[in-house]
């Protein structure tokens, strides 16, 4: 995983600001480069076309001081980027290409306040719809910045986690992480029985038994994990739940996991509620 760009959103309140210097630390790190990048939204079609005309000035204007008066960047390279269309799935994506981001950074509200567990919230979609990794900043405790200390990672370990491996080997390089595999196994149900023998079955056919959930982590820490600091939890329960539940008890200061287009019921539910900033990687 190379991170050279990243795309950090902005519209100027206080908790988008609250991402920067997270977005700031990672680029010293990695010696990147920041993309400060503002959607417009809809301007009233009424609008005369001059003041359409100052109203676009004007957010220049700001984002252009933003990049170069904020306290955050300081140390870094900034560049300001002004959209001046509403943001949709498309341009989103447009930009990722056309800047070559690497990583995208936002804060999980923006200037109404509105939580991330609504539906329809400007970070909420840009986690779903971006086809780069994305860090949600959202601090635990009294931390101002990204500090990933312990990493919990939620899996199922039914394929190998191949979309976060390479995330995982940064963050122990440039933070050294540690890092906590958790894997949740359903609660038992009426056709526990019939799976539990069509699994022998097929194990018996094969000659061997089925790799167990121990075994599959142990070959991967012998393996791509290898000289990194990891562990395996197992539990019992409802996946989405105990990959929150297990942020909060680890304590965990980010949640590291994979996602398809879009977001699956897992990862929708550990973006919305974890206790801590979440790093969503693209799966192929």
């Amino acid at each position: 995983m190379n991170i050279r760009h990243i795309l950090l959103m902005t519209d100027f309140s206080e908790i988008a600001r609250s991402a920067y210097a997270s977005a700031v630390n990672v680029a010293s790190k990695l010696d990147a480069m920041i993309h400060l990048t503002h959607f417009t939204g809809v301007v009233p079609s009424l609008l005369p076309q001059r003041d359409r005309d100052q109203h676009f000035e004007n957010l220049a204007q700001a984002l252009s001081s933003e990049a170069c008066t904020h306290p955050s960047f300081a140390s870094v390279d900034v560049t300001p980027h002004l959209i001046r269309k509403r943001w949709t799935r498309s341009r989103q994506r447009a930009l990722e290409d056309e800047l070559e981001i690497d990583l995208v950074v936002i804060s999980p509200t923006g200037r109404t306040g509105i939580p991330l567990a609504l539906l329809g919230s400007f970070a909420d979609r840009v986690i779903r719809h971006s086809s780069k990794p994305v860090l949600l900043f959202r601090p635990r405790g009294n931390a101002t910045t990204f500090d990933p200390q312990s990493v919990l990672v939620p899996h199922d370990f039914y394929d190998p986690p191949t979309a976060v491996l390479p995330a995982m080997g940064l963050l122990s390089k440039h933070f050294d992480s540690r890092f906590r595999f958790v894997h949740v196994y359903q609660p038992p149900t009426s056709n526990d029985d019939h799976v539990r023998g069509w699994i022998e079955s097929i194990s018996h056919s094969r000659g061997a038994a089925m790799p167990t959930v121990e075994d599959r982590f142990a070959k991967l820490a012998h393996g791509p994990l290898a000289g990194l600091d990891v562990t395996l939890e197992t539990c019992q329960g409802i996946p989405a739940l105990q990959a929150v539940q297990r942020a909060n008890d680890l304590p965990a200061d980010l949640v590291l996991i994979g996602k398809f287009d879009g977001l699956g019921g897992v990862a929708r539910h550990v973006v919305r509620e974890a206790p801590c900033s979440v790093l969503t990687v693209p799966k192929s």
